[in-house]
């Protein structure tokens, strides 16, 4: 009750069958386009993610099996029985379905939440699935009929969670085994649930829980290396009532939930990191992976990539000089107006040649809204056009007032 939430009914009846994770089994050997979990049990190529005589086929598609050819790339495209083309990195449709399914009964969100997991080969991170994608998938597998609309927001945010609390681990042992290199990248995954790993293998044998889900993420280190990771999932039962539904980055909402990240030992390298991780980390004082410290660092990151580079002197010269010019009968209109809807309606024109100017885009987005004349759409435009000429003031008063600088320490 109160901020707790109990596991979805729906889950709570597949987690009646899989010892009480809060996670639907069935569920979790669901793909999701994007996602860098792949969920598929991969029993037809046994050495993923290592490269394969074996060229892919429809039925490894079908089945899940790690997309990964001899010289590592597909050889050909590949396509599942929905005559749908597959991407060989996540063995899921390019175009994912955002239909509503025939058995659904009520609109499932098709927003899809970027993840901040680096994606190997691009500048970005992969896409989570949207719920409406996950369901779809559920269906067309024949794995959903236990599945309520309403448990598929629970579940998305938990296996979203899981991937983001996963990466940050191999990303913390990156940092230890490989501090000069620079950040790493999850380059293509699949799913093994029903081959254990030797650890999970020996714990067993001690009479320890076998882990209910295990990944194999290959990972793409700063000098382009490659290296196998292989991540354990476990589940606590007594833990389960603890649970809360997680944001993205939450670190202990799903208590029941843990896992182990680690090289896997196919090379001489990953042994030696292996052997090197637990001295290293308590040499350097490098404790275990703060989840919420590295989202943080990760949205300062992108705040920066995505801010605009500043303006010169020049550039704010000329952009002043176009708009005196090209706007020179909107400003008269604005200095000689005599009421007040006059005086918007000047302003409002002003505005926008100014926005042709400085921000082409949002203001050819106002114009169409007011041929659309949906009054929510118009204010919406507006406020976003606005917004764009406002942070080109602000860039420019920066450069003016970084010039003014210059020319004070210039006379010194």
């Amino acid at each position: 009750m109160g901020n707790q939430v109990s596991t979805p009914a729906a889950a709570d009846t597949a987690a009646s069958k899989q010892g009480g994770c809060p996670v639907p089994h069935e569920v979790k050997k669901v793909s999701t386009e994007g996602c860098p979990v792949q969920h598929d049990d991969a029993k037809k190529i046994e050495g993923c993610p290592v490269q394969h005589d074996k060229k892919p086929t429809v039925a490894d598609a079908m089945a899940g099996g790690c997309p990964v050819v001899k010289d590592g790339k597909e050889e050909s495209e590949i396509y599942n029985v929905y005559g749908q083309r597959i991407d060989p990195t996540n063995m899921m449709p390019y175009n994912p379905n955002q239909d509503p399914n025939n058995e659904q009964r009520y609109p499932l969100p098709q927003e899809r939440v970027q993840s901040t997991i680096p994606k190997g080969g691009t500048e970005g991170t992969w896409l989570y699935p949207s719920e409406q994608m996950f369901f779809n998938a559920l269906k067309r597998k024949g794995k959903g009929e236990d599945v309520h609309e309403g448990d598929v927001r629970a579940i998305v945010s938990i296996h979203n969670n899981m991937n983001e609390r996963a990466w940050a681990q191999v990303e913390h042992y990156e940092k230890v085994c490989h501090p000069e290199l620079e950040a790493s990248k999850l380059l293509k995954f699949c799913g093994r649930p029903d081959k254990l790993t030797p650890i999970a293998w020996i714990k067993s044998m001690l009479g320890y829980g076998e882990p209910f889900d295990r990944h194999d993420w290959t990972v793409q280190r700063g000098d382009n290396t490659q290296v196998r990771y292989v991540i354990d999932y476990y589940f606590d039962d007594d833990k389960s009532a603890q649970d809360e539904v997680p944001e993205l980055h939450s670190a202990d909402k799903v208590k029941s939930i843990s896992m182990y990240a680690r090289p896997a030992v196919d090379s001489v390298g990953a042994l030696v990191d292996r052997i090197k991780f637990p001295v290293m980390a308590f040499i350097n004082d490098m404790k275990g992976p703060d989840i919420a410290a590295r989202a943080a660092l990760v949205e300062r990151a992108q705040k920066e990539k995505d801010a605009p580079e500043p303006l010169t002197v020049e550039e704010v010269e000329q952009t002043f000089a176009k708009v005196k010019d090209t706007c020179k009968s909107c400003m008269q209109e604005v200095r000689t107006c005599s009421n007040e809807v006059q005086c918007s309606q000047a302003a409002m024109a002003l505005q926008l040649c100014m926005g042709r100017i400085i921000c082409p885009p949002q203001a050819a987005a106002f114009t169409k809204s007011l041929e659309g004349g949906d009054e929510a759409a118009v204010e919406a435009a507006f406020e976003a056009m606005n917004s764009s000429l406002e942070q080109f003031q602000e860039r420019g008063a920066s450069a003016m007032q970084e010039q003014a600088v210059r020319e004070s320490l210039a006379k010194k």
